[in-house]
């Protein structure tokens, strides 16, 4: 192993501001992570920084494969207007009226 490997970089810190519900997404930085357990307010845990959650999405969009994806309002959406920080790439298609989309973080 290099003498110079940290970690796998699978996993990060979460400090959660407000609370959070395992599978909640949390922003560390410009990146996201999926809470793996409850995180009260104020308390840290941990998140899972790369892989494919199922997370909220705009209600009224129908999303393709493949399409970058941002965060507003606590549901991802494909508009990035006004500097919304970016969640990841959609790994599979959501219809106008799904509820949540496939979404590998950080990809």
């Amino acid at each position: 192993m290099a003498k110079n490997y940290v970690e796998d970089g699978k996993t990060i810190e979460i400090v959660a501001t407000a609370p959070l519900k395992s599978g909640d997404l949390a922003q560390v930085g410009d990146m996201f992570a999926v809470a793996v357990t409850d995180i009260a307010a104020g308390s840290a845990g941990t998140g899972i920084a790369e892989g494919v959650f199922s997370v909220p999405k705009l209600a009224t969009e129908g999303i393709a494969a493949g399409k970058k994806v941002y965060l507003k309002d606590g549901a991802v959406q494909t508009d990035a207007t006004g500097g919304l920080p970016y969640v990841g790439v959609t790994w599979a298609p959501a219809a106008n009226g799904d509820g949540t989309i496939p979404v590998k973080l950080n990809g």
